[in-house]
């Protein structure tokens, strides 16, 4: 029954009917308005019913005059019932937010361990055969996306369980027009709206982290590992210098030595080794081998006479024993320019170089043809222990090769008109040339010998492992290096772990602050699910139906829930004033 008056606002009174009293509590309809301070949640009711004794049913109301009637006995039962399946229900969601937390996080671990096996180890990247199909060194990619996909679907599962919590824990606690709560329920597709951002930020943040959580997984975590070519040790066969058990000639130079001497002072570049312990790999090797020092001395130090006036010298070779350092000291003499037609050429220059000892420490390396790199470190004889007569005569034999293609002179006869005359091979490396074909009659030479010979040398010692210069097979100038080793190169797995751990490490903080919001709206608010049979249960309340009347409501109206049910805000009011009216009672 209504019951109007001069203020604009329309009065309702709801009347309780007990044993013997009628109570008539005055209210406000909210229509379309409200705040959440009137829009109590403690103990509404989607249908209130207060029926007194049986013997008093004519005091029954009629449906006018009330949309609600309270009966105290099924009230209780239901309320028990309520309870109940409240607390197996708050105790399932949270079981099942922190599941699937724990399941993501496992899948993430595992993922983490998988590539660190692979890749901590280097092993190398090879397919796999699974009966008669052949699966490709991507095989762990594959599978690594598997596990990534794993933690994005269990995490994603955690954050929209979490979700929805948010959701029922919102509506629950704050009334919406039909309109906002369109917008709310689609927060996953339209969170960018106002209502979205006003109405309900924490909500949106976590529908946020939701949409964005599996795009950053997918996207970050596959890169975590990648397939690289890496050098990796293996056993080879490896071969060095070893003089010590070879006698290369003395004086007298095995023809390998000779040949490998002419080679390098020709080509002026070193020989390279012809073969190889591995396909695609590189190795160093430390032995001892000769080194060459020069230096600039005067006529009156060197062993050579003064130019015969019948020629003009251009380049004299010679040696010397070195007993002191148990090796040979070279002596050359040569004319830096002159001209033949004039007559008019430069001082004599004269260079004594002397072998000595020295370390190499050489890396070869057979990747895309073979090269060979080397560092040199020059020390006293007396360092060698094993074998050192060995090592002095080979030296020496080294040393005499060497010489002998520089051996010898080449000079101008100018009675001839300057014709060349020379007995040594240096005339056909090109370090001295003469224009006998031009009119300048110009004669240059070409090289710095003091930086020349010592550079020179260094070949024809790297060379040296190339081949065995010994005389025959019976010795070699070559061994065999004990657990020799080479970087062989090979496609292995490399894993990025900081990239992985990162990602899963922000996914788990971002999924564990979910699961909290969503464990925290369980247990102090008024938690649910989207199924479809809670959706229609929530919104098929009697008093739903009956306001509109098989017709749409309009998109002001104000709705809130209340214990699950959703209820316009007006019999929300009803709910509060019946409760006063039956605890007054």
């Amino acid at each position: 029954m209504t019951e109007s008056n001069n203020d604009s606002t329309p009065r309702t009174t709801t009347r309780v009917y007990g044993s013997d009293c009628l109570l008539r509590v005055p209210g406000e309809l909210h229509a379309h308005g409200g705040s959440d301070e009137t829009l109590s949640e403690a103990n509404d009711t989607t249908q209130l019913e207060i029926l007194g004794e049986s013997s008093k049913n004519e005091l029954t109301p009629r449906a006018s005059d009330t949309h609600f009637i309270i009966s105290p006995a099924s009230s209780t039962f239901e309320a028990g019932s309520q309870q109940g399946e409240d607390k197996e229900f708050k105790k399932s969601t949270v079981q099942m937010l922190l599941l699937y937390t724990a399941i993501g996080t496992i899948f993430a671990v595992g993922h983490h361990v998988l590539y660190e096996t692979l890749s901590h180890h280097l092993m190398l990247a090879v397919s796999l055969q699974i009966g008669p199909v052949t699966v490709g060194p991507m095989w762990a990619l594959t599978v690594g996306n598997g596990l990534s996909w794993l933690v994005q679907l269990f995490f994603t599962l955690a954050i929209g369980r979490a979700l929805v919590q948010q959701f029922w824990n919102l509506v629950h606690k704050h009334h919406f027009t039909l309109h906002e709560m369109d917008r709310i329920f689609s927060i996953t597709s339209a969170f960018y709206t106002k209502t979205a951002l006003r109405r309900a930020t924490g909500f949106t943040m976590v529908a946020l982290l939701f949409l964005i959580l599996g795009g950053i997984i997918s996207t970050f975590a596959p890169a975590s590992l990648a397939i690289s070519i890496y050098p990796l040790s293996q056993p080879c066969d490896i071969m060095t210098v070893e003089l010590s058990n070879t006698r290369l000639g003395g004086d007298n130079p095995t023809i390998p030595l000779r040949n490998l001497a002419a080679r390098v002072l020709l080509t002026q570049s070193t020989k390279l080794p012809t073969s190889s312990p591995c396909s695609n790999c590189t190795y160093n090797v430390t032995y001892f081998a000769p080194a060459m020092t020069c230096e600039e001395i005067n006529m009156a130090s060197s062993p050579f006479p003064p130019d015969p006036v019948d020629r003009v010298v251009l380049w004299n070779g010679t040696f010397a024993s070195n007993d002191f350092e148990a090796s040979i000291d070279i002596y050359i003499l040569s004319r830096r320019m002159g001209n033949f037609l004039t007559g008019v050429f430069s001082d004599p220059e004269i260079i004594m170089c002397t072998l000595k000892n020295a370390t190499y420490q050489v890396t070869v390396d057979h990747r895309n043809g073979t090269s060979v790199t080397a560092e040199m470190d020059i020390v006293p004889f007396f360092n060698q222990s094993t074998g050192s007569d060995n090592i002095t005569v080979a030296y020496s034999s080294i040393g005499q090769a060497f010489v002998e293609f520089i051996l010898g002179y080449a000079a101008l006869i100018p009675s001839q008109n300057y014709t060349p005359s020379f007995n040594t091979f240096m005339a056909f490396t090109g370090w001295i040339t003469c224009d006998h074909f031009f009119s300048s009659g110009n004669c240059t030479r070409n090289v710095d010998l003091l930086t020349a010979f010592p550079i020179l040398m260094q070949y024809m010692s790297v060379s040296l492992l190339a081949e065995s210069v010994a005389a025959d097979n019976t010795t070699s100038s070559l061994s065999r290096v004990p657990d020799g080793r080479c970087l062989n190169e090979s496609p292995v797995y490399i894993y990025d772990r900081v990239r992985l751990l990162s990602v899963y490490g922000s996914a788990l903080l971002v999924t564990s602050i979910c699961v909290a919001m969503g464990i925290h709206s369980v247990v102090v608010g008024q938690g649910s699910t989207l199924m479809f049979s809670n959706l229609v249960y929530a919104i098929m309340s009697p008093e739903m139906i009956e306001i509109s009347n098989g017709q749409k409501l309009p998109q002001d109206t104000v709705i809130r829930a209340v214990k699950g049910r959703l209820l316009l805000a007006k019999y929300v009011s009803y709910g509060i004033s019946i409760i006063y009216c039956v605890m007054l009672w």
